[in-house]
This record gives structure tokens, C-alpha cells and sequence, in this order.
């Protein structure tokens, strides 16, 4: 089936929102948009079953104030009670406009999310060739999603924000591949470029609508990125990861490569540490492979490259470099092991120097 042209559903407005509104309600379900730019005054809802084409020049922008309340996104699946199936979303470059999209004041507040792209309980999921820029917080959140893709995303923004993860994962995701993410300025993503967040404060302003539960059977693969925040999240508290391949990581970050510190870090902790049911630490990661890294700190705080704080099952990490040439925290540590047990771990060809 040949993709219908968006243009068919503009009326004498510039609102593309509408125009998406209309063709999904025609039964449209295959679209293409050419070069141009589109303003959204009100969330793209995808229903089953589409598959978006966008040119790689056609820019589609969050209009000023279009995200206000809980549920406002950029671009949503359509039903994520009763669920969707076989999405696509293909090509363009998508701009959250954080300056006209901000979120309320305060961790708890009511409000946007902050999120561009939200996807709940979908079956078959891909994304492909995006260019995302100026989220107000997350670029692309998923939770309850199976079987997806996330492949070849640029991240970019003129206008870095607090909690800007790249791709982040919230619980119930599995059966997924993410590869080829790449950050397009010092800076970006300014939090972590993919968390696997099986736990998570769900009563924050950028995290509600989210859930918690196991993330299992995740394929990571290519991610570049220069003065990121962190590479890779693994938070575990009280559901497991399991079943997870990272490889071929290239930058420069300021906290971590691998971060797995059971949100002991963050502004709203997750469990209180001085609960005697906690004393034998939190969390399980299982079946963990990290290969391929060539990472450097590019900010001075002493946080460690891999900092390892949840109890685990089965890690492994092989091929990993330290580019000291380009470090900006020379004497922190490249591992770190806390709260839990080092015999569930094995490192192979691991080294700290220059890289050719």
C-alpha cells in the first residue's frame, strides 16, 4: 500500500495535529510527510497498525503551550488501556520546544510530564531514523511494551533540561533492541542516554503515568554521546533486570558508564537504607553483559565509570577502556562495588589507558 500524503487531511489551518486527528479517523494508517514544518497544537495519537513515513527534512514542532496537563505528549500510541499493536514511526526531526513546553514548578507538581514521546502497553514497536530535540524531559519513554525496536536516534537541544534521559524504559518492557543512539553536542542527553528503570518514584511530575516491574530481554548496541550524563541505567529495587546486552559504547560522561546505584543518588530515594529489611542491600540484576566500552569522565566528581550498588546475578564485562588521554577525573575509580557480592561478577580484557 502506497503511503497517503498528510497534506490530504490539512484544511485551510496550519495545525498538522488536526490533520493527523483527521486521517486516523478516516482509517488512514500508512502516511508520509514531505520537507516542511508542522506544528502540533495538541498530542499526535497513533492508533494500531500505522505506519508514519516522515522526510528527514520535514520538522514536526510542539506549538507553544500545546503540553500543559498529565497525558500531553508530542506523540502517544492511542489506547494504552485496552493496548496497541504495530507502530511505526519513521524519519524526521522531532522538537519538543522546551522554552514553550515548560513543566510546573517542583518535583510533585501536577502538570506536563515533560515527556515527548509516551508509549504504553504496545506490542511491536518501532523507531527508526528520528531526530529528537528540545525535550523538556525524557526524549522517548516506554513502559508496558513488548517486542520493539529503537534504532538510529539522534538526540539534540539548544536548551538542555534536568531528567533529559534519550530512551528510557520503565517497567514491564521486554523482547526490545536499542542501537545506534548518538548525542549531536557536548551535553546530550543530559541524563542518563538509556535507562532501564524497573523502579522508579512514579509520584514525580516526569515520571507519572509510568510503572513498575520487571525489564527483561534488552539488547543495547551502539551508543556515542560527549559530556552525556550517563550511559546506561540499571534501577532495581524491588523488581528485576534480567537478560540484558550492552555493547559498543563510545563518549565522554559525567557520572557514570554504567550506573546501577539503586537511585541512592537521586533527589527522591526510592527505599530507606536504614530499614533493617534493606540490610542485605536492594535490587537484581541478572544475566548483565557489558562489552566493547571506550569511555572517559568528562566532569571531576569522583563517581566511578561503573558503579555497581544493587545485589546481582551473573555480570560480565569484557572489552572495556578507559580513554585516560581524555579524562577529566583522572582519580576516580574505574569500579566501584557496593551492596553486594563480587563472586556474581567477572571482568575480562579490562584496562585503563590510552585507547589508538
Amino acid at each position: 500500500m502506497n503511503p497517503v500524503p498528510l497534506a490530504d487531511f490539512f484544511d485551510s489551518g496550519t495545525d498538522a495535529s488536526a490533520a493527523f486527528r483527521r486521517a486516523f479517523s478516516a482509517g488512514a494508517r500508512e502516511l508520509f510527510l514531505p520537507p516542511g514544518r508542522y506544528l502540533l497544537r495538541e498530542t499526535i495519537r497513533v492508533p494500531s497498525g500505522t505506519h508514519l513515513r516522515v522526510h528527514p527534512e520535514a520538522r514536526l514542532i510542539l506549538a507553544d503551550g500545546a503540553a500543559r496537563q498529565p497525558g500531553d505528549y508530542l506523540l502517544t500510541n492511542a489506547d494504552p488501556g485496552g493496548g496497541n499493536r504495530e507502530i511505526v514511526i519513521e524519519g524526521g526531526v522531532w522538537d519538543g520546544n522546551n522554552r514553550g513546553n515548560p513543566r510546573p514548578e517542583g518535583l510533585f507538581a501536577e502538570g506536563y510530564s515533560g515527556a515527548m514521546f509516551h508509549f504504553e502497553n504496545v506490542d511491536g514497536l518501532v523507531m527508526r531514523d528520528l531526530t529528537m530535540t528540545n525535550a523538556e524531559a525524557y526524549y522517548s519513554r516506554l513502559t508496558r511494551v513488548r517486542n520493539f525496536v529503537i534504532e538510529t536516534l539522534r538526540f539534540d537541544s539548544d536548551n538542555v533540561r534536568p531528567n533529559n534521559d534519550g530512551v528510557h524504559l520503565g517497567g514491564n518492557c521486554r523482547c526490545g533492541t536499542i542501537r545506534n543512539l548518538r548525542g549531536l553536542r557536548p551535553g546530550v542527553t543530559g541524563d542518563d542516554m538509556v535507562p532501564l528503570n524497573a523502579d522508579d518514584a512514579l509520584q514525580r511530575t516526569e515520571v507519572r503515568g509510568m510503572t513498575n516491574g520487571p525489564i527483561e530481554d534488552i539488547e543495547i548496541d551502539g551508543l556515542e554521546a560527549e559530556d552525556c550524563h550517563s550511559f546506561v541505567r540499571l534501577l532495581s529495587v524491588r523488581s528485576p533486570i534480567r537478560n540484558v546486552r550492552i555493547a559498543n559504547v563510545t563518549g565522554t560522561c559525567e557520572v557514570s558508564a554504567i550506573n546501577a546505584d539503586a537511585a541512592r543518588g537521586c533527589r527522591v530515594p526510592l527505599f530507606d537504607e536504614s530499614d533493617p529489611s534493606y540490610a542485605e542491600g536492594v535490587g537484581l540484576l541478572e544475566n548483565i553483559e557489558a562489552r566493547n566500552f571506550r569511555v572517559a569522565k568528562s566532569r571531576a566528581n569522583g563517581i566511578a565509570l561503573v558503579r555497581l550498588e544493587t545485589r546481582m546475578r551473573n555480570l560480565t564485562v569484557s572489552g572495556f577502556r578507559r580513554m585516560t588521554e581524555r579524562d577529566q577525573d583522572p582519580d576516580a575509580p574505574v569500579l566501584s562495588v557496593r551492596h553486594t557480592s563480587p563472586e556474581e561478577m567477572s571482568f575480562r580484557d579490562t584496562w585503563t589507558g590510552s585507547v589508538p
